[in-house]
């Protein structure tokens, strides 16, 4: 009979015994304590509130006042308005608030009284309105001549030249004319500082001016009569007193039968035979009023001249009188000159 094997492993006494001897063959089993579990307590991380932002304060608001300008014109010639017009435009609205007022509207001007305001006259009648209806407010005028008797209104009060720079007028004349060199000025009384301006004017181009002072315009032609054998040119000046015109045409006539070439303040006398004229620059006296009102209306009035000048002079040439003058050829008959050109 056949017996049947079944492989088993050693029992398991055989392997316990084994294990001690491998045991007392490497020494005593090494003793591992056993380690209590190590707790972590998380507590919860503190909350840090974000940063506010800071506060800036508000600037306080600015506000920019504006200075009341009275714009007073002189309606009696056109002229004086084209001017106003300029300068109203050369004020800036966010420092300046500005009314235009006529001449003869008494009743808005002296309503005008209690405010604080500054003047700004065109002509030599919106002069006369501004002192009567507001006589302690500072004022300053432009396009009148006579000045000397605007000044005397009262303080405070400054002008702007109405003419062109004397020196200027007189370089423009000397380009178109290269032979001038004997000039005769004839003026009233009242036109003394013009003629004192001129005479420096001319020391320094090296031109001799011959002044003489008339009474009234029939002296006048009288003294240009004398004077006209021994000149090159005759300068006229604005001046109600010394002229009109009736005289202004007897002068011209004169200067052209004599070969006399004549610089004259008005355009249109170049029709009635004048060589040249020399005016201001409508943009040029309004940017002028702007910068005195602009010191006037801060109190920076310490250096303020009573008079300030211009520094451009719009000239024109009668093409026609330069030839027969025997003139050189004008090429621009009309030009823009500006200081120092």
């Amino acid at each position: 009979m056949g017996h049947a094997y079944r492989r088993v492993g050693p029992p398991a006494a055989v392997v316990i015994f084994l294990l001690l001897a491998g045991c007392a063959a490497t020494g005593p089993p090494a003793v591992v304590p056993e380690l209590e579990p190590i707790v972590v307590e998380t507590a919860p991380l503190p909350v840090v509130p974000s940063p506010k932002p800071a506060v800036r304060p508000t600037p306080p608001r600015q506000t920019t006042s504006r200075a009341d300008i009275a714009l007073v014109v002189d309606t009696s010639t056109p002229a004086h308005a084209a001017v106003a017009d300029e300068i109203a435009a050369a004020l800036p609205p966010r420092t300046y608030r500005v009314e235009r007022v006529a001449a003869t509207a008494k009743p808005e001007l002296e309503a005008l009284r209690a405010r604080r305001i500054t003047v700004i006259a065109v002509g030599p009648e919106a002069v006369q309105a501004s002192r009567a209806a507001l006589p302690d407010k500072p004022l300053v005028f432009c396009q009148v001549p006579s000045y000397a008797d605007a000044l005397k209104a009262g303080a405070p009060i400054w002008g702007v030249q109405t003419l062109p720079p004397l020196d200027l007028q007189l370089k423009s004349w000397q380009a178109v004319d290269p032979s001038l060199r004997t000039i005769a000025l004839i003026v009233s009384a009242a036109g003394a500082p013009l003629a004192e301006e001129a005479r420096r004017a001319a020391s320094s181009l090296a031109a001799d001016l011959l002044v003489e002072t008339s009474a009234s315009d029939r002296e006048t032609l009288y003294l240009f009569r004398r004077l006209s054998a021994g000149v090159d040119g005759l300068w006229l000046l604005p001046d109600n007193a010394a002229l009109s015109p009736p005289v202004l045409r007897e002068l011209l006539t004169v200067a052209s039968t004599r070969s006399i070439g004549v610089l004259t303040f008005n355009e249109a006398l170049l029709s009635r035979g004048a060589l040249m004229t020399a005016t201001a620059v409508p943009a040029d006296v309004a940017a002028t009023v702007a910068r005195v009102v602009e010191r006037v209306v801060a109190g920076r009035t310490a250096d303020l001249p009573a008079m300030t000048p211009l520094s451009a002079a719009a000239l024109a040439v009668n093409v026609d009188v330069a030839m027969a003058l025997g003139l050189p050829p004008v090429a621009v008959p009309r030009w823009v000159a500006r200081e120092p050109d």
